[in-house]
């Protein structure tokens, strides 16, 4: 059985993409986040494998809720670092017995069904730990096998810089388990990742129609 879990928040004005809010309003940035829960909702649809939400706060806002109302577990993150919430999460996916579990944040919305399948085909064929890239020096998805302990691999991380890729991989090789990195995929903290997210999405105009109209509001 395979797990994957979205990291997310209830889109609030003032409360969600703060960094970015910063740059654009909070308005604009609540826009922005809550069309990327429509198209990851979309585009992650829980067929193939065992797909939760957790959400960074109780109770389980209402957005969240409806948006993925469509065969979605719900559970919470919990307190503590990033690192904490996702030992907690991972330990949890290997207690129900879960073989492989990913896990991915809600700020990159082109994260899709077929990113998905690639992490979990890495982690059943060749690999222990699966990171898909961003280009800020951090990671949109990662996952693990049954086989890893979570704890060793995410302590003494610095979070939210450009080390916490190199931080993760370097830690979980030194523990001897097998990394493997799948294509970049971009997330979106600052204004300058919006222009990076235009440029990706006119490559294919399928994808994330909900964030494309959001991007259309802002303007070029």
């Amino acid at each position: 059985m395979n797990r994957l879990v979205l990291f997310a928040k209830e889109p609030v004005a003032g409360r969600v993409k703060t960094r970015l809010a910063k740059e654009i309003g909070d308005d604009a940035a609540l826009r922005l986040y809550t069309a990327f829960l429509s198209d990851l909702a979309a585009a992650m649809p829980a067929d193939e494998w065992e797909a939760v939400l957790a959400a960074a706060e109780e109770p389980i806002g209402p957005h969240l809720a409806a948006t993925f109302a469509g065969g979605w577990g719900f559970t919470l993150q919990g307190e503590g670092s990033l690192g904490d919430r996702l030992s907690r999460t991972f330990r949890a996916a290997f207690e129900d017995g879960v073989e492989a579990c990913a896990v991915a944040g809600s700020d990159a919305p082109m994260l899709n069904r077929g990113v998905a399948r690639e992490a979990f085909a890495a982690l059943v064929n060749d690999a222990d730990v699966v990171f898909a890239p961003a280009p800020d020096g951090g990671y949109s998805l990662v996952g693990l096998s049954s086989a890893v302990d979570p704890e060793r691999v995410f302590r003494d991380v610095r979070w939210s810089t450009s080390h916490a890729l190199a931080d993760t991989r370097g830690a979980a090789e030194r523990e001897g388990y097998r990394v493997a990195l799948l294509p970049e995929l971009l997330d979106v903290d600052e204004s300058r990742d919006l222009a990076a997210l235009r440029t990706a999405l006119d490559g294919d105009p399928r994808l994330c129609p909900a964030t494309r109209g959001a991007l259309a509001e802002e303007g070029p």
